[in-house]
């Protein structure tokens, strides 16, 4: 469990998502974040029967059991994503995570910094009505915005200096302004945006961002960021090197397992400008949001580039676990209550529990108790024969 300060309260009768998931008293805390898997700072506890004992330290002792032989030969000895629950009533920091490339370089220059030498691809399935801000918009949609700020007139003298305008180049001026002009550019951008008699829409998110953040220059990235709001279900992608921000909402995320983040604003941490722009990408245009795909009656399956992991929802259905067989896997109730069979156990796991099955668990069956049960899978995608054959192409070529 994670308490960060950007996290939901619960407030008179409206509790906070995550305590009555887990069916804690609710209290004054902020709860940001549920945990499910091995995480080396946050690794989840499992019931041994005599006992209870990390999920990581499971895994490292029994390393073919539970990851299994695919996972061995694909180079993994951790497991490889972490699922969460994130819920927030406040912005995150604007952050990146760095591709593989970028995380061994980062890793070897700072490891205090960048603990890790891995990527952070990453899911966020919407569990209510979610807002974010990823991914750059186009040089045009930017200029629409910033040209209607008499505010920003500092800021916006460097940038026009530029011989082509850019992502990069509004990025990248705006980190670099002197703290104490972004000072005075915020102080008089919040009595512009007050002064306006209907604000659009992104000028009522800068002045939401502002009354968080009062002296940060991250808060002007609410004009350089493509905003998403969407709905309960449906999901976006957070490729490596790709700018983005959780503003409010409740969802499932699913991700690398690494703890690498580059940040960019909206934060009292450190801003690494330099690896910030040697990382992004900048590429403009909008960012797709999806609703999965039906695989069949009451499963959802939310597939993504990453190799490290898929999600699942099922709803109401019975599911045959041994459609996994051969890689590990997490569940987690959301809601109703669900049993697993298999031929020697039958355990029931209520609203908030979640189950670990290692790779060598060959079957086995998830059953509702009803029709609004609904539990989600996070997995690691099998490799299909074409990934194989090409696998053992390139070891061919190699040797």
């Amino acid at each position: 469990m994670q308490h960060y300060s950007w996290g939901c309260r619960t407030y008179g009768d409206d509790v906070a998502y995550i305590s009555d998931l887990v069916g804690v008293e609710p209290d004054s805390r902020p709860w940001a974040e549920l945990w499910i898997g091995a995480h080396p700072s946050l690794s989840s506890e499992v019931d041994r029967g005599d006992g209870w004992e990390s999920l990581n330290d499971v895994i490292a002792s029994e390393l073919e059991g539970t990851l299994g032989s695919d996972l061995l030969s694909r180079g993994f000895r951790v497991l490889p994503f972490l699922l969460k629950v994130l819920s927030c009533e406040r912005a995150l920091s604007i952050q990146s995570h760095p591709d593989l490339d970028w995380a061994h370089r980062l890793h070897g220059m700072n490891p205090r910094r960048y603990p890790d030498a891995n990527h952070k691809p990453e899911i966020m399935i919407a569990l209510t009505e979610f807002h974010a801000l990823a991914g750059f918009r186009s040089t045009s949609a930017i200029l629409d915005d910033l040209e209607c700020l008499g505010s920003i007139r500092m800021w916006r003298q460097i940038w026009r200096e530029a011989v082509e305008l850019t992502p990069r180049v509004f990025c990248e001026t705006l980190l670099n302004l002197p703290g104490s002009v972004a000072r005075v550019m915020l102080q008089d951008l919040r009595r512009e945006l007050r002064s306006r008699r209907e604000p659009t829409e992104r000028e009522s998110l800068a002045l939401w961002l502002l009354d968080q953040h009062p002296c940060d220059r991250g808060v002007l990235f609410a004009f350089l960021l493509n905003y998403l709001r969407f709905e309960p279900g449906s999901c976006v992608y957070i490729p490596p090197n790709e700018p983005h921000a959780y503003l409010r909402g409740t969802g499932v995320e699913c991700m690398a397992n690494s703890d690498n983040v580059i940040r960019a604003g909206l934060t009292s941490k450190t801003i690494d400008i330099r690896a910030l722009l040697g990382t992004l990408t900048f590429q403009a245009g909008s960012v797709n949001v999806c609703n999965g795909i039906s695989e069949s009656d009451g499963v959802t399956l939310f597939k993504c580039p990453a190799r490290e992991f898929q999600v699942r929802f099922i709803r109401g259905v019975r599911f045959d676990v041994s459609r996994l067989a051969g890689v590990p896997g997490v569940a987690l109730v959301l809601s109703g209550s669900w049993h697993f069979r298999n031929e020697s156990t039958d355990q029931v796991g209520k609203r908030g529990s979640s189950w670990f099955w290692p790779a060598s668990m060959r079957c086995g069956t998830l059953e509702p108790e009803g029709d609004d049960c609904l539990v989600v899978i996070a997995t690691v995608p099998l490799e299909d024969n074409n990934e194989k054959e090409n696998k053992s192409k390139k070891l061919k070529r190699s040797k």
